[in-house]
């Protein structure tokens, strides 16, 4: 039986258009979690976030995090 994809959500610190610093989320498959960890030494999981597919490899793009709320909101 082949294993099936694991898609797990992570963060990352990234800085926004204007110069501002913002935290970016994304849902994410494991090719695509090495590459954000590669270019982001601020990458780190969020606790029990699993999804159903990667946002990359569907074209949808990394989340900014509103910064008044808690993480993973």
């Amino acid at each position: 039986m082949k294993p099936q994809p694991h898609f797990l959500a992570i963060c990352w610190d990234a800085t926004a258009e204007d110069g501002t610093p913002v935290t970016m989320r994304a849902m994410l498959c494991k090719a695509h979690r090495q590459v954000i960890a590669l270019e982001s030494s601020s990458a780190r999981g969020v606790p029990r976030q699993f999804g159903e597919s990667c946002d990359l490899c569907q074209g949808r793009e990394p989340k900014a995090l509103r910064p008044d709320l808690p993480e993973g909101q």
